[in-house]
């Protein structure tokens, strides 16, 4: 087992590396994000998605799965239908606490395309960014429930280790996988919804994973 400290938010080179070599062996990895914990894998690695899957008791089919992305400029490779005003949105919106779902692209593996729509965030949390840099490929992602930490701490072998953090914090969650005119709020977190207002189709209730 590996748990590594990252007290302060302050993405140490060793415990960045510990962890991203884990990650590239297939393996899950526990570690702090700018709203709470979650479990990571490679976009690539299907087996380690399918225990995370198994950990957080969900079915892929019917939960929604995040992946974080090195930077906005990537959103192009991994999903479709981002045209010209949507990119200017998201460029609005990242790095920060919006996680926005589109329609997958075909960079997207098989075994995450159950809803053909994906989750991305960008963010400028160090650790994560840290991570991206070393991995090389986005992240796939589910964050831990309130209150639960030490149980996923317990079922998963890899660690960045941040100490507490705040709970009750979740990211905005926007459906653009219809388009832009056809935006709609799954979640309100502590993204600010000022000057989406325009574009706003409707509310309605996430399934997160």
């Amino acid at each position: 087992m590996g748990r590594w400290e990252v007290l302060g938010g302050i993405p140490h080179k060793r415990a960045i590396l510990k962890a991203a070599q884990a990650l590239r062996e297939g393996k899950l990895v526990l570690y702090p994000t700018d709203t709470t914990y979650a479990i990571g894998c490679l976009l690539s690695q299907k087996g380690a998605f399918e225990t995370l899957c198994q950990i957080r008791q969900v079915r892929p089919d019917k939960s929604l799965f995040s992946a974080f992305l090195p930077e906005v400029g990537a959103i192009g490779k991994y999903a479709l239908g981002v045209d010209t005003p949507t990119y200017r949105l998201l460029k609005r919106l990242w790095p920060g606490p919006y996680t926005v779902i589109l329609r997958a692209g075909p960079a997207i593996p098989r075994h995450l395309w159950h809803r053909k729509t994906m989750g991305f965030r960008v963010t400028d949390y160090p650790i994560v960014s840290a991570l991206l840099q070393e991995v090389e490929e986005p992240i796939v992602t589910a964050g831990v429930p309130d209150g639960q930490l030490e149980r996923y701490l317990s079922q998963v072998a890899e660690a960045l280790d941040a100490g507490p953090l705040p709970e009750g914090l979740r990211t905005t969650v926007l459906d653009l996988s219809e388009g832009l005119s056809a935006l709609r709020v799954l979640r309100r977190g502590i993204g600010p919804l000022t000057g989406l207002e325009p574009f706003l189709l409707s509310s309605q209730p996430f399934q997160e994973a």
